[in-house]
């Protein structure tokens, strides 16, 4: 189990304990880890684009390429997404799932003005655009069931946690009577765990009493849960590019970037043993993230040669203000000797912070086979242990969390490679991109990978575009821990098919 130790996502929910942020280094990695976006056109050839240009989707990429532009444009890009689930619970028994979505992935406009080649001035064209790119598409479900044992239960876990924290009678009634703020008083609440009070001195009436904490006895139990995500990270960009003498262009943008994520979990915990006072349990617990960013981006592309462009970009760390709600509620039935229904929830959390996702660097190139089509390549460099999280009122919250963040993450190159071939007006195009394992923890394979294919029709005037995204990856998760790191482990196959459709005009 050492493999997964920087991989228990499921601890999260552990540190929701009330005026305690929820924010952890599965967070900073949510928002940081964006996927390529784009129209249908740069979405067929895997986002590798830094070298082209002449795309509404330069404006998220590289703003340079808004100076190959000759002609106005506007686009559309609808799409639909389908995701699918496979889990795992200790490698043993599978569920699937899957879900569907209708999303935009990008639309914008672009305002050329070029000179007449007749015109002998150096700047040759100059362009502004407007542009939406959704990054991050956060719809997803899974859901996973099988055999425990009691010593690996999150009845045993929540015991843990209040021994660890170092709990008694008094304060887990104080909390009890003044609203429960952390996990152990909710199960305190609930009657999962309790105080035993036990003389130090067994024979001696009058010795000293210590107090421990117990859990309910628990016989053969199964649990389940079902985990469901949905939301997007999406940016406008408001970039400008031009052309100085038709081989070199440069470019630069403005990024405004939103986000809103929900996250829904059902936990339970039954048992199979009649005999057993306790019965079953129910975990609920739900949270939103809302917030908004900025960045800025520069870009260069440089055409040495007809058949060929070199482009780089450079985007500054996004600057994040966010907000967290979140709620936390837990039902229990017991039978046998002390029958009874108990069905507590935790103070809802609402909490503000910032987090600065990191600097990203792209280099590509691009071969151009006359007017047959062209094949091009792109790299990128992202140090994700370079997230950090902060106060808005500059409190040093976060220390502990930036520590995790830096020890668990590492930079990653985000390799992608398309091309488009051309015959007359139509437009055929395939791609492949890797994108590297953010973890320093090499035991587990967290790359993603994405296949790519699409057409097109390219006219004087109008353009239409179709693109087929096939998205893999793998995820790990754990719904609670344990001291002795025997917490049960969910392994999810996850994979994503979109299709989406761009219409385009120039004018």
């Amino acid at each position: 189990m050492n493999q997964y130790k920087f991989l228990i996502a499921g601890l999260v929910f552990l540190s929701w304990t009330g005026e305690v942020s929820a924010q952890t280094e599965v967070d900073a990695l949510r928002y940081s880890r964006t996927d390529f976006g784009g129209s249908a056109r740069i979405q067929g050839m895997a986002g590798a684009q830094t070298a082209l240009g002449a795309d509404i989707s330069t404006l998220s990429g590289n703003p340079a390429g808004l100076g190959l532009y000759r002609r106005s444009e506007i686009s559309f890009s609808p799409g639909i997404s389908l995701s699918g689930t496979e889990s795992k619970l200790n490698n043993n028994s599978s569920a699937t799932d899957q879900r569907n979505i209708i999303n935009i992935p990008s639309l914008g406009i672009v305002f050329t003005k070029r000179k007449a080649d007749t015109d002998e001035s150096d700047w040759r064209s100059g362009a502004f655009g407007i542009g939406l790119t959704r990054l991050n598409n956060f719809q997803n479900r899974f859901r996973y069931g099988g055999s425990v044992n009691q010593t690996e239960s999150l009845v045993q876990s929540l015991g843990e946690t209040a021994i660890a924290n170092q709990r008694t009678e008094a304060d887990l009634d104080a909390e009890y009577d003044n609203g429960i703020e952390t996990l152990e008083g909710l199960a305190y609440s609930t009657y999962l765990i309790g105080v035993n009070k036990i003389p130090t001195e067994p024979n001696n009436p009058n010795s000293p009493i210590r107090e421990e904490i117990y859990v309910e006895s628990q016989g053969n139990l199964t649990q389940n849960e079902t985990v469901t995500s949905k939301g997007a990270q999406n940016q406008w960009d408001f970039s400008y590019g031009a052309s100085y003498r038709d081989k070199l262009y440069l470019g630069a943008s403005v990024g405004l970037t939103t986000v809103r994520y929900n996250q829904a979990r059902v936990y339970q915990e039954v048992d199979a043993d009649p005999t057993t006072d306790f019965q079953n349990l129910t975990l609920s617990d739900e949270f939103t993230t809302t917030g908004s960013g900025v960045n800025l981006k520069v870009g260069v592309i440089v055409r040495p040669v007809d058949a060929v462009r070199i482009g780089v970009s450079v985007q500054t760390p996004t600057f994040y203000t966010l907000r967290d709600q979140y709620t936390t509620s837990m039902a229990t039935t017991f039978g046998g000797s002390a029958p009874g229904n108990y069905d507590k929830s935790l103070t809802p959390g609402d909490f503000e912070y910032t987090l600065t996702t990191p600097l990203r660097a792209n280099g590509g190139v691009a071969f151009f086979a006359g007017k047959n089509g062209f094949i091009s390549a792109d790299v990128e460099y992202v140090n994700y242990g370079g997230a950090r999280l902060g106060n808005n009122d500059g409190a040093d919250t976060f220390s502990g969390t930036n520590d995790i963040i830096k020890d668990t993450y590492q930079s990653a190159l985000n390799f992608r490679v398309g091309g488009e071939y051309r015959y007359n007006i139509f437009r055929l195009r395939a791609g492949y991109a890797l994108y590297g394992d953010p973890y320093k923890s090499s035991a587990y394979d967290r790359d993603k990978r994405y296949l790519t294919a699409g057409v097109g029709i390219k006219q004087e005037n109008t353009f239409f575009d179709i693109a087929v995204v096939n998205f893999r990856y793998n995820s790990v998760y754990a719904p609670y821990s344990l001291l002795d790191n025997l917490q049960p482990v969910v392994s999810t196959k996850n994979t994503t098919n979109s299709v989406l459709f761009t219409v385009g005009f120039n004018f």
